[in-house]
C-alpha cells in the first residue's frame, strides 16, 4: 500500500452561540467519506487503470436509494454553507481569529526553502495577489476528470442545492491571449471564493500541467516546477483559511464513449459536443498516465485528492455531496449569538 495519510481532525475551538448541524452521524456510507476515496490508499505508483469506475465503494444501496439520500442531505449541505457564511458575517472577532488560527495550522509551517522557491516560482504579481487574499474560512472544491465525466452535472445537482449567493463557480478552459502573458496562477487567484463561500473549479489549475504535458509544450523541468508551484500554492491557500477538496471523477473509456455519443444523438445536446473532444479521447491513456503521477505528487492531508468512480452519476454525486458535508461539519461552527436583546426586539416588532 502507499504511504499513510491521516484524516484532519475537526476544529477544536471554543465558540459561543448555537451549535450547527451535527451532520456526520447521518453519513450514508459505511466508512469515513474523508478517507473512503483518498488516492493515498492505493499502491504506489498509482495506476488509475486498476481503480474501479463502477464500484459503489462504501454504499450498499441502489440508484433509487442514492437519489433519495441525495435529496435528503441537500438541506444539510445548504445549512452548513449558510453557517460558514454566518460565522464570517456575525461571529465575534475573537472567535473568527481562533477559527482562522486553527485552519492555518492544518498546513505545514513555511520553511526557508519554501520561501526561496516561492521567489523562483511565483511572479511578483502572484505573490501580491496572494498577500491580498482575505483570511477566513471558505471551501474550494476542485473537480477534474475527462470529458463527460460529470463535472457540469455535479455543479448543477450537488452544488446547486446551496444558496447561489454563497457559491462561486469557475470553469477554466484555454487561457486567453491576455492570460497567456501572465503567470498561469493569476487567473486562478482571481476566481478564488471569498471567506464564507463555497468555490467550485470545473477544471482548474491542474489543467496547466495536464495540457502542456500532453502537448509537449513545456520542458520536463518546467513541468516539475509547475507541480511544485501547485503544492506551494495550495499550502498558502490553507494558511489563509481555505478548506480544499480535490476530486478526480474517474470514468471508464467505455462509459465516456457512450456519453459522448449520446450528445450527438440528441439535437439539444449538440452544443455540449466539441470536435476537440475526439482529440482528447484519442489521448485517453496519456491523460490517465499523467494523472497517475500528478495526483500522487499533490495529494496532502491539507489538500487531499479523492478518486471517485464516475460511471454511475448518482453515486459520484452522492460521494461528493458527503465530502462537502464532512468538510463543512468539521469546522465545528456555531450559529452566532445575537448581539441584541432578542425579547426586546420581538416586543418592538409586535408593537410596530
Amino acid at each position: 500500500m502507499s504511504q499513510e495519510h491521516s484524516v484532519p481532525a475537526p476544529l477544536d475551538v471554543t465558540l459561543t452561540g448555537v451549535r450547527g448541524p451535527k451532520a456526520n452521524k447521518n453519513n450514508p456510507f459505511d466508512a469515513d467519506p474523508r478517507s473512503l476515496w483518498r488516492v493515498s490508499q492505493y499502491d504506489q505508483p498509482l495506476d488509475l487503470g486498476e481503480v474501479p469506475t463502477r464500484r459503489r465503494a462504501g454504499f450498499e444501496g441502489k440508484k433509487a436509494d442514492g437519489q433519495k439520500i441525495l435529496d435528503q442531505r441537500a438541506e444539510t449541505l445548504a445549512d452548513l454553507q449558510e453557517l460558514m457564511w454566518a460565522h464570517v458575517q456575525a461571529a465575534p472577532d475573537q472567535e473568527q481569529r481562533d477559527v482562522d488560527k486553527a485552519l492555518t495550522a492544518r498546513a505545514p509551517r513555511r520553511t526557508p526553502t519554501e520561501t526561496q522557491r516561492r521567489k523562483e516560482l511565483f511572479s511578483p504579481a502572484v505573490e501580491e495577489a496572494l498577500q491580498k487574499l482575505e483570511r477566513g474560512p471558505r471551501l474550494l472544491l476542485v473537480l477534474q476528470g475527462m470529458d463527460a465525466s460529470g463535472k457540469g452535472g455535479m455543479v448543477k445537482s450537488v452544488v446547486g442545492a446551496m444558496d447561489p449567493l454563497g457559491v462561486d463557480v469557475a470553469a477554466f478552459g484555454k487561457p486567453t491571449r491576455e492570460e497567456a502573458r501572465e503567470h498561469y496562477l493569476q487567473r486562478i487567484i482571481r476566481r478564488l471564493p471569498q471567506p464564507g463561500h463555497v468555490g467550485v473549479f470545473d477544471r482548474s489549475h491542474y489543467e496547466d500541467v495536464l495540457v502542456p504535458t500532453v502537448q509537449g509544450s513545456l520542458s520536463e523541468q518546467k513541468l516539475a516546477d509547475r507541480v511544485e508551484s501547485l503544492q506551494i500554492f495550495e499550502r498558502e491557500l490553507v494558511r489563509r483559511g481555505f478548506v480544499i477538496i480535490k476530486v478526480m471523477l474517474h470514468i471508464s473509456p467505455e462509459e465516456q464513449l457512450e456519453r459522448l455519443l449520446s450528445r450527438l444523438d440528441r439535437e439539444e445536446k449538440h452544443w455540449k459536443f466539441d470536435p476537440s473532444d475526439v482529440d482528447a479521447r484519442e489521448e485517453f491513456g496519456t491523460y490517465q498516465t499523467i494523472y497517475n503521477g500528478l495526483l500522487e505528487a499533490t495529494d496532502a492531508d491539507y489538500a487531499p485528492w479523492h478518486v471517485i468512480g464516475a460511471d454511475r452519476k448518482w453515486y459520484s454525486r452522492l460521494a461528493v455531496q458527503e465530502l462537502l458535508i464532512a468538510a463543512l461539519a468539521d469546522l465545528n461552527l456555531h450559529w452566532p449569538a445575537a448581539s441584541y436583546d432578542v425579547d426586546q426586539a420581538r416586543k418592538r416588532l409586535k408593537e410596530a
